[in-house]
């Protein structure tokens, strides 16, 4: 019986937990599934181990930026000790150390497991050693999986092309499901005195906030009434844009930054035009809420930034890492009529309707548990 099942989800935070799946795992609770959260520990965790149905493992040995063959070896020896435990009768791994560790560990207590590929990141689009080890590790490792998911077409060709994972392993999640009542309609209001340009993402030069900040001050330059903003967190990572050089955007007026909000709806309701110009994405969370909200995309032609945006529909698609040809789709958006940026943003508010929604992505999980879930797999 499904209430019977345990379901496992191991992710490198607690954060992303809220962020992505709390909305998928609240669901899955309702439909009498039992729930096993690992991950750290950290300021989110409050925000859901207090669920009937789920209990909350901390994570100690998951340090994400370390790398440490003993660290992950313990990260390994830790997840064992507790998948041998718990006995889920199926485990969900997110991002890469849990898809290579986690899968290990899955494979030798002899559980199933699916690795969730959310984006191929900055480890796997990068030349150099750390991407020829992670490409190694997802050769020898994701095979172990009953299934790898990820989360648009470009990034399954991708491991085909380079020979990770044969095709018939892999499946296409369409994103991680939108609460399309959060992310509400807010159409285009007429009579704005600027048009209000927002970025939201992690402050990453992958994420192409220059490109952003270049082609915002191409429109001032232009005195076109606008207002540029930057809104996300700093990241520990080797891509990350320093502090400094975004509070100097800021204090010079090229661009406005934000900080970091939990209410992302808030701010995006105030804004005309989502921008992500990102060199690399799985399915962007940012463009999809935005577009709940009706409000006009404009991303950078690559992989899962153009699952999201029908060029000259619900926005605009530019050239990657062009700042020229992203202040051009700018401008397009800030000439379009009033009438034109209501429906742009509306023909986004049915996309995701269409494809994208919380109800749509938990439907795909529940179809998969009740097919995966007593899959065979043989312990070494």
């Amino acid at each position: 019986m499904a209430a019977k099942r345990r379901i496992a989800f191991v992710a490198n935070t607690s954060w992303s937990i809220y962020k992505f799946r709390l909305y998928l795992i609240e669901r899955l609770l309702k439909d009498g599934l039992t729930i096993v959260v690992l991950a750290p520990r950290d300021a989110y965790t409050d925000s859901f181990e207090h669920l009937i149905g789920l209990t909350f493992i901390e994570l100690r040995h998951f340090h994400g930026t370390q790398i440490s063959p003993l660290a992950d070896y313990r990260l390994y020896r830790e997840l064992l000790h507790h998948y041998r435990t718990i006995r889920p009768h199926l485990i969900f791994h997110y991002t890469i150390k849990a898809n290579i560790f986690g899968t290990m560990a899955a494979h030798r207590a002899g559980i199933p497991s699916i690795s969730v590929i959310t984006g191929l990141g900055y480890a796997i689009i990068r030349k150099g050693w750390l991407s020829r080890t992670v490409k190694l590790f997802y050769k020898n490792i994701l095979p172990k999986s009953t299934e790898t998911w990820v989360l648009n077409e470009d990034d399954k060709a991708l491991l085909i092309r380079e020979h990770l994972l044969p095709p018939g392993s892999l499946f296409v999640l369409p994103g991680e499901g939108v609460d399309t009542e959060t992310f509400f309609p807010a159409p285009f209001q007429p009579g704005r005195k600027e048009i209000v340009f927002l970025f939201v993402g992690r402050m990453l030069r992958d994420k192409g906030v220059y490109e952003f900040v270049t082609a915002a001050r191409q429109l001032h330059r232009q005195g076109l009434a606008v207002r540029c903003q930057l809104l996300g967190i700093f990241d520990e990572n080797p891509a990350a844009i320093p502090r400094h050089q975004v509070e100097q955007w800021h204090r010079e007026g090229v661009v406005s930054y934000l900080g970091h909000t939990d209410n992302v709806a808030a701010t995006m309701e105030k804004a005309d035009c989502i921008v992500l110009p990102s060199y690399q994405e799985g399915m962007p969370m940012s463009l999809l809420e935005g577009a709940s909200m009706c409000k006009a995309l404009i991303a950078a032609d690559t992989p899962g930034c153009r699952s999201a945006v029908e060029d000259g529909i619900n926005g605009y698609l530019c050239h990657e890492k062009d700042s020229e040809d992203l202040a051009r789709k700018m401008m397009a958006y800030y000439r379009l009529s009033p009438t034109e940026k209501e429906k742009m943003g509306q023909a986004g508010r049915q996309k995701v309707l269409e494809q994208y929604t919380g109800e749509h992505i938990t439907a795909i999980y529940l179809q998969k548990i009740n097919t995966l879930a007593h899959s065979p797999v043989h312990p070494v």
